[in-house]
């Protein structure tokens, strides 16, 4: 007998809630929120109103009004600087994530497409999101409620991937994109470290000139200029979540000094790592 999608992905856990951040559509449309990922949580993106794009695991895709954008535990997400947007967004961290047959904090497999359309559940959703900022930092008592909120909010997009969820086929890929695809899991791994073109291609054995070709090809970037997105992306991430110092992240994250992360992160956002942290603190407030 055919085992449903549902009883197949089985919840198996007590997730929690990480985080939860509104960005609107004037800090949208100057400071794009490059790509970075979340090693120990999966993250959910939704477009509360406007369109613009997304880039999920070496894939950008357009993303409009209702839809939530599913960002597994580990996978590259994020915007890229160029783009035009200006979206009103919520995004919603969470935790200790377990369904049957698939990896930690992961909502969906890799083959899904991760742009979920809310359709007709679009203000119910909205709403989820929506009471789950305003009372993620109301103290222990509410904060229960969040949980099971986000709980909620996890189990209703489950449903709404198993209603969309077409088997996609496999990519055959040539040698170029072969290449390009170890070339961007090298630096996935490596990007905290002071990457030169030189060190990717020794680690791989390829030559510089055909990686650097066939990465560009492939991404629209070159490989160093991917690494430094990353590296201001997880930049971000620390300027929001945490209160270490913006010095040390200079240092964490392999920059020469912090008047060159300064530089560089102004460059990739738009303002300063200080006044963007200084920005985020007073929407929150």
């Amino acid at each position: 007998m055919k085992t449903s999608d549902s009883s197949y992905y089985a919840l198996q856990s007590n997730p929690k809630l990480i985080n939860c951040h509104f960005i609107n559509e004037e800090h949208s449309k100057k400071h794009g929120r490059l790509v970075h990922s979340h090693d120990d949580y999966l993250e959910l993106f939704y477009v509360y109103s406007g369109e613009g794009k997304y880039f999920v695991d070496n894939i950008r895709y357009d993303i409009k009004e209702g839809d939530i954008v599913v960002c597994n535990a580990g996978v590259l997400h994020g915007e890229e600087p160029q783009d035009e947007r200006r979206v009103r967004s919520y995004c919603v961290g969470i935790t200790d994530v377990q369904f049957a047959h698939l990896p930690a904090n992961h909502l969906c497999s890799k083959k899904t497409y991760p742009v979920i359309s809310c359709n007709k559940l679009s203000e119910n959703i909205k709403e989820i999101f929506s009471l789950i900022y305003k009372y993620s930092d109301s103290g222990k008592n509410i904060i229960a409620s969040c949980h099971a909120l986000s709980l909620s909010l996890l189990l209703l997009t489950r449903e709404l991937i198993t209603k969309m969820e077409k088997e996609r086929t496999e990519n055959v890929h040539t040698s170029s994109q072969a290449t390009a695809e170890r070339v961007y899991n090298y630096i996935n791994e490596h990007y905290r470290e002071a990457l030169e073109l030189r060190d990717i291609a020794d680690s791989l054995k390829l030559n510089e000139y055909y990686l650097s070709h066939a990465f560009k090809k492939e991404y629209g970037i070159s490989p160093i200029q991917f690494a430094m997105k990353l590296r201001i992306g997880e930049a971000q991430s620390l300027l929001m979540d945490s209160s270490i110092s913006i010095g040390e992240i200079s240092d964490m994250l392999g920059f020469s000094a912090t008047a060159h992360f300064n530089r560089m992160f102004k460059k990739y956002v738009g303002i300063p790592p200080g006044e963007y942290r200084l920005s985020m603190k007073n929407m929150e407030d």
